[in-house]
Formats: structure tokens, C-alpha cells, sequence
């Protein structure tokens, strides 16, 4: 006699999902994966976070120095204050008490340096413009198969209660609200926001302009209801945060911010300091400060009191830069040194590209064609910017 044993079909995604082994967070978004590209996409190497400086570690400008927060100042690299009205927050990268939290060295503190109670159209934002390179070809954005996006911080606040902010498309006619709750007063607490995709409007791609903007916000007017999908019009908040602007002293520290394609939150993306230092050179570099010792340029004279020389630009920056001659603090300035020391009177043109910049200074004296000088100086610096 034959005896035949036939077994059901069973779905093999499903089996593996009772296993009692713990998978983690990672393991789970892999069981989950519809597609082998999902997964690949979960696994594969390569830079995850959109945002950049997400640790407030870089910061070429002011080097750690507290800055008073005026319309488009950036207070680190990336990050910059987007307000309505001038000097009403503070931005300290590491914050007031100088400590660390957890793996993280570096935080970003805002602090209510005068209350204001928030009129009509008024924002208070701490800002970073993301680069169309950078985003579309992560997410899809504005395409049919757009992805879902996850973001993610930590944050602390003297003031409990709903803490706000948005991602936009860059002319501002998209717009996502979230709001979290700041449970504990002066308490690190993490937080995660599910994006869903959106596969219409304007996402530019493939370009090195501005695509889009992800904003933490103090305090505004500019308002749709959070959490509930994708609007068709700018909203920079939602109408039921606390803001914390019209709150004297109030104090909002944020690290760890992460904006990835996934479903899920994931953790912090660590990147090496050099990495990130270089991330945050294609937007923005800095020659100086000169001092008596310091040598940062060198050149070469033409013959008629000027002298020239060429920068390189390492790494190659997102555009053709804008150079300022920065003598700001103490009434610095440059110095060209030779045997004869003329002194630099002025700049007479810079003409820059993305990968270097070309200077041609002023001197107070006649100069041998050829000769060569060496550009020093009292705290002067060159800035080169192509911010978005």
C-alpha cells in the first residue's frame, strides 16, 4: 500500500516572523521588505542620513562661540536661523552647560534671549536647505514610487509640551507638519516622525540647487494641522506648539537629527569628523585667520603694486563661490611679506570657480614682476560660500 503525505504551503515571510529570536529593528525592516531592492537598500553601504552636521560637530564659522540668531546666519555648518525678527533666540553649539550626551560630543542650544510674543506670519526656525542631489535620488519625490522618509532626533527643552517643525519643497507649495510631545522638562527624550511619500509637486533632481528645506521651530503663526499628511501650501509649524520664543530663558537642545528613507527610524548614522568636515566644504570654506605667524596665502608680484595667487578648493564646492574679504574683528587685515614688506591696501578682484579662486590684492608699494610674497596678517580671513 502507498501512502502519500502532501504538506500545506506556507509563506515563509510570515514563519520567520514567529520566530521567538529577536530580530532588532533593522532584522524587523528586513522581514518586512516587499522587494529585494528594499532590502539591499537596508543593507547596503553608503551614506543614509540626508541631513548634514546632524551632531552640530562642525562648525567652521564661529568655532563654538554663541551667536545671536538674525535672518539666514548660520550658526554651524549647515544649520542656519530662519526668523522674522532679529536677536529674539541665541544659537550655542554644546550648549550653556558645555556637556555631552551619550555617543554624542556636540549639541545644538537655542535659547530665548528676549520673549516675543509671535504675530502674524512671524517664524522663529532653526533651519538646513537640503542640496536636489543630495534628496531625489534617496527618496523620488514627485515620482510615482517615492519613498517613505523617517525622521529622527533628540531633543531636551526647559519647557514641556509640543515641539514642532516641517520638511517643504523648495517653493514652499508642499509642505509636511509634525509635532512631537516633550514629555519631561530638562530630560534628553527621542523622537521619530514618519514622512509618507509624496509623488507630485516640485522636487527639483539631479541638480545642485536647493530641492528642499527641514525646519525645527521655536514659534510660529505659519501653521497646518501636523502629523496628517502632505499640504498643498508652505506650513512651518503647527498651531498647537508651544512657542517657546515668547518664553524668557527658555532653552530647546537638539542633536542626532537624521532624516533616512525607511518606514522606521533607525539609529543615528555616525560619520568621521573628516567626513563631515568635508560634507560641510562643499558649501562653505574658510582661509584664516591670518595672523603675524601665519602664513595663508601665498602669490606672486606683477610689477605694478599688486599681487596674485591662486587657492585650490578642496573638496570641489556645489558652485562657483562668493568670497568675502572678512576684516571684521579688531580691524584686522591682510600683510604680504617679502624681504621688503609692502602691506596689502585693498582687494582689487576675486574671481573664483568651484574647484579654486583667483585673488589679486592691492599693495602699498611697487612690486618686482615674479616675486614671490607670502600673505600673513592680524586675524583677517577670507570666507567662500556656495550656501544654497
Amino acid at each position: 500500500m502507498t501512502v502519500r503525505v502532501s504538506n500545506p504551503t506556507f509563506n515563509l515571510r510570515e514563519k520567520l516572523t514567529e520566530l521567538d529570536k529577536p530580530s532588532g529593528l533593522k532584522g524587523n525592516e528586513i522581514l518586512r521588505s516587499e522587494t529585494s531592492q528594499e532590502v539591499r537598500d537596508l543593507i547596503g553601504a553608503g551614506r543614509k542620513n540626508i541631513i548634514i552636521n546632524g551632531s552640530f560637530t562642525v562648525d567652521q564659522r564661529y568655532g563654538g562661540a554663541t551667536v545671536s540668531a538674525e535672518q539666514g546666519l548660520y550658526g554651524v555648518d549647515r544649520w542656519k536661523s530662519i526668523t522674522s525678527n532679529n536677536n529674539k533666540f541665541s544659537m550655542d553649539r554644546e550648549g550653556a552647560d558645555g556637556t555631552a550626551f551619550g555617543n554624542f560630543t556636540t549639541y545644538m542650544r537655542l535659547t530665548t534671549t528676549s520673549a516675543h510674543t509671535v504675530g502674524s506670519s512671524q517664524f522663529f526656525l532653526l533651519w538646513q536647505t537640503i542640496e536636489a542631489v543630495n534628496m531625489f535620488d534617496q527618496t523620488g519625490f514627485g515620482e510615482q514610487g517615492a519613498k517613505d522618509l523617517s525622521l529622527s532626533f533628540w531633543v531636551r527643552s526647559s519647557v514641556s509640551g509640543p515641539f514642532s517643525g516641517a520638511l517643504e519643497n523648495v517653493v514652499q507649495n508642499r509642505s509636511f507638519v509634525w509635532e512631537v510631545n516633550i514629555d519631561s522638562e530638562n530630560v534628553w527624550e527621542y523622537k521619530t516622525v514618519r514622512i509618507p511619500a509624496i509623488n507630485e509637486g516640485s522636487w527639483p533632481r539631479n541638480t545642485a540647487s536647493a530641492a528642499a528645506y527641514l525646519m525645527f521651530s521655536l514659534g510660529t503663526t505659519i501653521t497646518r494641522v501636523p502629523n496628517q499628511g502632505w499640504h498643498q501650501a508652505q506650513g512651518l509649524g503647527s498651531p498647537t506648539e508651544v512657542k517657546r520664543v515668547q518664553i524668557s530663558g527658555a532653552t530647546l537642545d537638539l542633536t542626532g537629527i537624521q532624516l533616512e528613507v525607511a518606514k522606521e527610524a533607525t539609529d543615528f548614522e555616525y560619520r568621521s569628523f573628516a567626513e563631515e568636515l568635508s560634507l560641510c566644504k562643499r558649501y562653505y570654506q574658510q582661509v584664516g585667520p591670518a595672523s603675524s605667524s601665519a602664513m595663508v596665502l601665498t602669490g606672486a608680484g606683477n610689477g605694478t603694486a599688486r599681487i596674485r595667487g591662486m587657492h585650490q578648493l578642496i573638496p570641489e564646492m556645489r558652485t562657483a563661490p562668493t568670497v568675502t574679504h572678512d576684516t571684521s574683528s579688531e580691524n584686522p587685515t591682510f600683510y604680504a611679506y617679502n624681504a621688503s614688506p609692502p602691506s596689502y591696501s585693498s582687494v582689487n578682484g576675486i574671481v573664483s570657480t568651484s574647484k579654486n579662486i583667483h585673488w589679486d590684492f592691492n599693495t602699498s608699494t611697487h612690486n618686482q614682476a615674479g616675486f614671490a610674497f607670502d600673505v600673513k596678517g592680524s586675524g583677517a580671513k577670507l570666507q567662500i560660500n556656495a550656501e544654497l
